[in-house]
């Protein structure tokens, strides 16, 4: 087997492996309207990432640990 054979199979090997990851990403893309979106309680600000902790408006604190209430 000579060397540019070998480059060659392994390039296509590369390049089926980057396809299949492609099209595993590609599967697993969020739809961007399926995207949680919450109102502050304190000054009504939307805000479009659940993972939050503050709202970037006002500073309230929007998520407690659960069990936990800290109503005012």
């Amino acid at each position: 087997m000579d060397f540019e054979e070998i480059v060659c199979y392994s390039q296509t090997v590369i390049l089926i492996v980057l396809a299949i990851g492609y099209l595993v990403n590609l599967r697993n893309k969020t739809d961007v309207s399926s995207k949680v979106e919450i109102k502050c309680p304190s000054c009504g600000y939307i805000i479009k990432d659940q993972n939050v902790q503050y709202c970037a408006k006002c500073g309230n604190m929007l998520s407690h640990s659960e069990g936990l209430s800290l109503e005012k």
